[in-house]
């Protein structure tokens, strides 16, 4: 009985995030609101049910599964070299984390998209309604499915808030403790330590509410409240 009920747990998470989706930009499929391909499938852009990338079947001897950026991700990953934020290209600011040579975790997983180095079709698996995907453009979307505009963060992260760096505040008095977050995310878990990444302030499931939580933010921004749950200012 317990499984069953876990089992019909998990299918009404997975409907309530595909219709969160569904709403957005994320949305890829024949009905998305803006650009969009010829398939009617909107999950298979990030994640597919078997052979995902970065996993191998526990059946092939000594082949054990690696890790995979997300659960069942189904994107070609993206090998740009990124030029990080840190100190010496932002020598104003007073960074105390440490930053990762390049950029790691969830956050590549974004990146592999938003960098604009490879299409948003660029999938291991095809859905099975279409041999093989093609795009309208529209809203940030080229009709080759490549990210343009405002949304494509290219290489250069300098200018952007700093990901894949530890959260440091016993060493920042200006950092809150991860344990007063109430929708901010550290990766793996909310402790000192641990990484922001895209995600730490960004649902990728979840679109938001136009004026407080869009795009796909986490908490409000009105009154900066996102911020402050992390900054003492």
């Amino acid at each position: 009985m317990k499984r069953i009920l876990f089992s019909l747990a998990v299918l009404a998470s997975a409907s309530a995030l595909q219709a969160q989706v569904s709403v957005g930009p994320h949305n890829l499929s024949t009905t998305g609101p803006l650009g969009k391909t010829n398939t009617t499938q909107t999950c298979v852009f990030c994640h597919t049910p078997h052979n995902a990338i970065g996993s191998v079947s526990p059946e092939v001897a000594g082949q054990p599964i690696a890790a995979q950026l997300i659960p069942l991700w189904n994107h070609t990953t993206t090998a740009t070299a990124f030029t990080m934020y840190n100190t010496t290209n932002n020598p104003a600011s007073d960074l105390q984390g440490t930053v990762d040579a390049s950029v790691t975790g969830a956050s590549l997983a974004c990146l592999s998209c938003h960098d604009g180095s490879l299409a948003v079709g660029a999938i291991a698996n095809l859905p099975d309604d279409v041999a093989s995907i093609t795009y309208t453009a529209g809203g940030g979307l080229s009709a080759t499915g490549f990210i343009t505009g405002a949304n494509k963060l290219g290489a250069d992260l300098t200018n952007d808030h700093p990901i894949s760096i530890t959260y440091q505040d016993n060493l920042d008095l200006g950092l809150k403790a991860p344990a007063t977050f109430t929708s901010v995310k550290l990766f793996p878990t909310n402790a000192t330590g641990s990484k922001v990444q895209c995600a730490s302030c960004h649902d990728v499931h979840n679109w938001g509410t136009a004026g407080t939580t869009q795009p796909f933010l986490r908490g409000t921004m009105v009154g900066s409240a996102l911020c402050v749950q992390c900054h003492s200012k």
